[in-house]
């Protein structure tokens, strides 16, 4: 298991998938899409702003896009053991970070980072929802009818009868 492991409900996602689409369903790959670029750009964020010793931890951060009808998420993750003891130079390491990911660096920065970019994020999958949904809504066009052979001679007869 990750030391540091955050799963980032997207509530409000899967809401506003359930009014325009009438139930839950799962992300679409445009919508993955774009949780994906916004997570990139949160993992870009995270990495500024944290120390580099080795850069062991410093590269092993990582995401995954889950989505799942009624259930999407976004996954951040470290698998170093030591990423909540991580802290600035400088600084004393948070005591109460032992182990606990809310009340440490990297839970900050993945807060910080999350927050830097949710409203844009969500508005974002909103509109990509708008343009999936209105294009399952709207009426399929007609099929071009096909006309059998008895049907064509039919239609050429009172044509002639009429001309």
């Amino acid at each position: 298991m990750p030391a540091v492991r955050a799963n980032i409900r997207l509530k409000s996602i899967d809401v506003y998938i359930r009014q325009k689409h009438g139930t839950a369903r799962s992300l679409l790959p445009a919508e993955l899409d774009i949780v994906d670029r916004y997570a990139a750009q949160m993992i870009r964020q995270i990495r500024s702003q944290w120390p580099m010793d080795t850069g062991t931890s410093w590269g092993a951060w990582q995401w995954e896009v889950q989505g799942q009808p009624g259930s999407a998420s976004l996954v951040i993750e470290n698998p170093m053991d030591y990423t909540t003891f991580v802290h600035p130079a400088g600084t004393a390491p948070n005591p109460s970070a032992s182990g606990a990911l809310a009340s440490s660096y990297a839970g900050r920065l993945i807060t910080q980072a999350f927050n830097a970019t949710k409203n844009q994020m969500v508005a974002a999958i909103k509109r990509q929802i708008d343009r999936e949904e209105g294009r399952r809504q709207r009426p399929a066009e007609p099929a071009e009818r096909t006309w059998d052979l008895a049907e064509r001679l039919r239609l050429i007869a009172e044509a002639r009868a009429r001309a």
